[in-house]
């Protein structure tokens, strides 16, 4: 099940469609109703075989060490994962339906010599894309939150490697969306999601 900021992001989606089957104009987008997810927030071109990203937020610049507009978002995938992440883009453009991608990524740390304890760590991430018309009907973009499912890095200084796909789903208008249950975890008295 989906993350709950995944859930929110999906339904004010599907607020703006005006036919259930249908992308919504991207001009109806307001990221700021979202604003408490801005920086969770991509926007990835659909013009291109490549999926360049036309938007990235803080949070996903701040996992990658790096700005990543322009940057192809098929690049952040390992290479066997590529094909089958360009076809569910593919498929949701054509259905015109919210994608959600399940990765996986290490988490890559500058080498320290009696630190292992730390270089085996990877993250759990959440990718919702979800269709955006331009002014003639055509989906021309996909606009997501990218969400961690897993608890933070130990160490801060570090950057998140290339993606492997765990799992994708499109999901039809009629889909009931719920989100997943959401439980606190603590380690050693400290909350940590």
């Amino acid at each position: 099940m989906p993350h709950s900021s995944t859930v929110a992001f999906i339904s004010y989606w599907r607020g703006l469609q005006a036919e259930p089957d249908r992308a919504p104009p991207r001009d109806r987008f307001d990221p700021g109703r979202l604003s408490r997810l801005i920086p969770q927030m991509i926007m990835v071109s659909t013009v291109d075989a490549r999926h360049r990203f036309r938007l990235a937020g803080g949070f996903l610049t701040a996992l990658h060490g790096r700005e990543l507009k322009t940057t192809p978002f098929l690049t952040l995938f390992r290479p066997a994962f590529i094909d089958a992440v360009a076809a569910a883009m593919t498929l949701a453009r054509r259905r015109e339906q919210p994608l959600v991608l399940t990765v996986s990524a290490p988490w890559e740390t500058p080498q320290q010599q009696d630190d292992d304890l730390f270089q085996d760590e990877t993250l759990a991430l959440e990718i919702c894309l979800c269709p955006l018309a331009n002014d003639v009907g055509k989906v021309d973009r996909m606009v997501g939150l990218c969400q961690t499912l897993s608890a933070p890095p130990q160490r801060i200084d570090g950057r998140l490697g290339l993606y492997s796909l765990d799992a994708a789903r499109l999901y039809a208008p009629d889909r009931d969306i719920r989100a997943a249950h959401l439980q606190l975890i603590a380690a050693n008295g400290k909350r940590i999601a």
